[in-house]
């Protein structure tokens, strides 16, 4: 709770520039297109054949499919308050170290579902468990460009670092509480490994 309202504020002077820059990145309608081109630029630098190649993208694309499916089967089962509702309504919660702030905004436009669990975790985990299924979990650079703005862009030097990018970035813009985020990733990761063991096994 007060992680976020700190971080996560319109107004914060705990988030640093670079901070917003990133919630800024990361603020896209599709939670995968990033993902896709870390596959495609790993695809490519690991000299996949296309078979191969095509599994990983399949894999991508059912973990994803499965993480929207369970994820708002989830949220609308325990229909938990976003931060927005929570820290307007912090005094009646029952926890004295909540304290209520009646104007506080998000970085971010609120979504207008549930907040429990993170899509953007589950999304991460998952594709992250799909692409360190197959490349493994050490160093791997590459560039995510913005669909929208292709000004825009990140460069990272693991799967790992952008799954916790692409975490983080929902309290940096006010959206979402820190437990949300490491349940929806755990979730995520089972996905993948359930995924990566039993479907499109490899052709070599």
């Amino acid at each position: 709770y007060n992680e976020t309202k700190e971080m996560g504020g319109a107004k914060s002077t705990k988030r640093t520039d670079a901070q917003s820059d990133a919630v800024r990145f990361w603020t896209q309608a599709n939670l995968g297109p990033s993902w896709y081109q870390a596959a495609r630029q790993a695809s490519a630098r690991h000299n996949l054949p296309i078979a191969e190649s095509a599994r990983v993208f399949a894999l991508m694309s059912m973990a994803l499919a499965n993480c929207f499916i369970v994820d708002w089967d989830a949220k609308f089962q325990y229909n938990f308050w976003r931060p927005i509702t929570a820290i307007r309504n912090g005094d009646q919660d029952g926890n004295d170290a909540t304290e209520r702030d009646a104007g506080w905004q998000p970085l971010n436009v609120t979504p207008m579902h549930p907040e429990y669990p993170s899509q953007a975790g589950i999304n991460a985990g998952a594709a992250r468990g799909v692409l360190e299924a197959v490349f493994g979990s050490g160093p791997e650079g590459f560039v995510a460009t913005d669909t929208s703005d292709a000004r825009l862009s990140r460069q990272f030097t693991s799967f790992a670092q952008m799954d916790q990018e692409h975490k983080e970035v929902r309290i940096w813009g006010g959206i979402h509480f820190r437990n949300s985020l490491e349940v929806g990733e755990e979730m995520g990761h089972k996905i993948a490994d359930h995924l990566v063991a039993n479907y499109v096994k490899p052709t070599r």
